[in-house]
Order: C-alpha cells, then structure tokens, then sequence
C-alpha cells in the first residue's frame, strides 16, 4: 500500500482551500432565491433570520478552533471531516424540500456546521505556510464572493456569473468533493506523531479568543437590529460606530500579544467594503476575488505593514462615498470597488499575523457577520441586509452616507490599534506565551 504521506503537501493545501470556500458560501450567500417564492412574508422572515445565524456561525468558528487547539491538530482534521460530512447529509435530505421554515432550520444548520469547519481547518492548518495561504486565500475569496452577489431581476430564469451565488451555492457536488478530500487529509495524519500524554494533560483551551468573538459578535449584532429598527439618524449611527468600536478594541486587548491589531484592520475593512457600489458588473468580473485577494495576501506577506492597511481602507472608504452618484452607470467603479477590497481582505490577514490560529478565526468571524454598514443599507426597508431580498440590489437607491461611515469606523480602528500598540510594545508582545502555537507545534 502506497505510503499517503508522500501527498500530504499537495492534499492539505487542496483539501484546507476547498473546504474553505465551502464554509465561506455557506455562510455569506446562504439564501438560495430559487427556493424562496411563496411569497414577500416568508422570505422577509428568511432574511431577518440570516444575520443571527452569521452570529451563530462565526461564534461556532472560534469555539471550533479553541477546542481544536487544546485537542491537537489530528482532531483538528477530523471535526473538519465530520463538518463537511453533516453538510452534504443535510443538503442531500432537503434537496427536494422548499418549505420557508425547513429553510430557516437549514441555514443554521449550513451556518453552524460552515462554522465548525472553518475553525477546525484554521488550526489543522497553522503553522504549515501553503496549506494556512490556501486556507485564507479560499476563505477570502469566497466571503468575498458571497457578499459582492448581485441580486437576480424579478422572474429571471438564468443567473449570470455574478447571480450565481443567489442560487444554491455551494452545489452540492463541491460539498461532495470537499468531504472526499478532507477525508484524505485525514487518512495523512494517521502516521503523524500525537500529543504525549504529559502535554495532553496539561492543553488549555484559550478563553481570551472566545470571550472577544463573543463581546464583538455580540455588539455588532445588536447594534445593528437597534440601528434599523430606529429612524437611522446621525446621532444613532454615532452610537451604533461607538458600540462597534469600542467592542472591537476590548476584544483585541482580550487577544495574546498584538493579535488584536488583525482584528480591528478586518473591522475597517469589512465596513469600507460593504460601502463599495458593487454591482452591476460585468461577468468577466467574477474571478477578480480570488486574484485580488492572493495578490493582495501575497503583498502582506512581503511588506508587513498595519498602517498601510488602514490607509488603503480610508482611500477605499472615500471611494465609495464620491462615487455613490455614478457607480450604477459606470462599470469601471464596481471593477475598481472590488479589487481594492480584495487587495485590502488579503493584505489584512498576511501583514499584521495573528500568532495563534484562534485569533485568525476571529478576524474571519468579523467577516461573516452583518456590519454596521449593511444596516445603514437596510435602514430604509428595516432588515440588515443590502436588500429585501438579501443580496446586493444593482437598482438601489445609493448615498454617500455609508462611505463616510466606513470611514469614520477606519479612522477609529486605527486610533485602536495605535493605543494597542502602546499597551503592548513589540518587545513584550514577542515574549507572551502562547499556547495555540505551543500545542500545535508539539501536534506537528
């Protein structure tokens, strides 16, 4: 029997990319709008629903990667595995099924389990730089992907590439192909040395990653549904920018080391991106993520630097508030919107690194759930979402409130990380103990 050792550098990487993307769809484009028409009260019902099963998923996510440090990176694999196992049984039993409040139980479901998944794989991961730049790159790429969709016309049949993800993703055959795989990279672990029984006794689960996913989870979450049930004032939005940033710099002080300087860069980020006009577009445009956000991660890799970060996300931010007026008639600004995000997602998780594989997961996790931004586009039809039918709406009213918004959440981020930083010298930040890496080295 061939040794499947000698594959382990080309089935990880494959197996960590796929299962990504699976778990990204998942949880960004869950409402598949070729089951939804029984009408507007049932489908109003769905999307008010999507954002708290974000919440669930994301906060999945972090719990997922903290018990799979503790537990090492074989089991790591495994609840992977296991993840995409549910996930095709569960989209293979409701193929057929197209009842609203199914529906509703299937998108917890594929956001929970999507979850578990992506949390599990960013620790099976870490540590080993292709499979961990796969993984992100996947990641990425399919979060942008799922948020960038554009919403179908009324009774259109066909969907363009930059629709598709408005019906049905990920098909089931990719959650198919994605449970082979990682079922492989199981089988490779098998004959990798585990946990001595000393270290396994004395693993800890890190609390400081799940407590600050949990308190920015939480704030973004509630912020938002208080925001657009209310008028959508100035003054609210200030309150609601207040809530999202002060909880996002409580939850980077709860983060070993600098870890938290990820963390609020992916808050501003994921503000200025949901600022962007974004459709339509041509379809030509779809593999523009994957492209931007490898570029983009390959560039944080070599110029590992926070701020230019931050400035590339308050450029990105006045973008979007001056462009608002002829991003519908101009294909060219959409083009322009989504490859600086792109460059902007993958510069953010390869410039300032996270040290341990539970604080990239809750960077992700702010991906995943409805930013203040979205609710500022929900106001006026009282939903967080860009839509009354979830998805970006290329014939939307559009204002520059939301560029001027995301910058103003960009602003404060990097007050955050500055203050972070003089908390937290480089010098003692390099000599805090950190036992994600501790367990994960011993698990390799």
């Amino acid at each position: 029997m061939p040794d499947v050792r000698r594959f382990d550098r080309v089935i990880q990487p494959t197996s960590a990319f796929l299962g990504a993307v699976v778990a990204g769809l998942l949880l960004m484009a869950p409402l598949d709008l070729g089951w939804s028409n029984e009408g507007p009260l049932e489908l109003d019902l769905l999307v008010l629903n999507m954002p708290r099963a974000a919440a669930a998923g994301a906060m999945f996510a972090v719990i997922a990667a903290a018990l799979a440090v503790a537990l090492g990176r074989r089991t790591a694999w495994i609840v992977s595995f296991g993840s995409a196992a549910v996930l095709v049984a569960d989209h293979l039993w409701n193929l057929n099924n197209a009842l609203t409040g199914t529906l509703i139980t299937v998108n917890y479901i594929d956001s929970i389990f999507g979850g578990i998944l992506l949390g599990a794989l960013a620790v099976a991961v870490f540590g080993k730089p292709l499979a961990t730049a796969a993984y992100l790159i996947g990641a990425l790429s399919s979060i942008m992907i799922g948020d960038l969709t554009s919403l179908p016309g009324q009774g259109q049949q066909s969907r363009t590439l930059i629709e598709w993800a408005s019906t049905g993703t990920p098909p089931i055959w990719l959650i198919l192909v994605t449970a082979v795989a990682l079922g492989a990279a199981v089988i490779t672990q098998r004959a990798e040395p585990v946990l001595d029984d000393a270290e396994d006794e004395s693993a800890d689960l890190p609390i400081g990653p799940i407590l600050a996913a949990l308190l920015l989870v939480m704030a973004t979450a509630v912020s938002t549904e208080w925001f657009v049930r209310h008028a959508g004032t100035p003054w609210q939005a200030a309150i609601a920018i207040s809530i999202t940033v002060g909880a996002a710099v409580i939850a980077a002080l709860l983060l070993p080391g600098r870890d938290g300087a990820v963390v609020l860069l992916v808050v501003a980020v994921t503000n200025a991106g949901s600022a962007i006009i974004a459709v339509p577009r041509p379809d030509w445009s779809a593999p523009i993520p994957f492209l931007a956000v490898a570029v983009g991660y390959l560039a944080g890799r070599r110029w590992s630097v926070p701020w230019a970060g931050f400035a590339g996300t308050a450029a990105l931010s006045v973008f979007a508030a001056l462009t608002e007026s002829t991003g519908r008639t101009d294909w060219l600004i959409p083009i322009a919107g989504i490859v600086g995000l792109g460059l902007l997602m993958g510069y953010s998780f390869a410039g300032p690194r996270a040290q341990g594989a539970p604080s990239t997961v809750v960077a992700l996790a702010v991906l995943v759930v409805p930013c203040l931004v979205v609710a500022l586009r929900g106001s006026s039809f009282g939903r967080v979402a860009y839509s009354p039918r979830w998805y970006r709406d290329p014939t939307s009213v559009t204002s520059s409130g939301p560029g001027w918004a995301a910058l103003a959440v960009t602003l404060c981020c990097a007050a955050g990380v500055l203050l972070l930083y003089r908390m937290r010298p480089a010098a003692d930040s390099a000599h805090l103990p950190n036992r994600e890496l501790t367990q994960l080295s011993a698990s390799a």
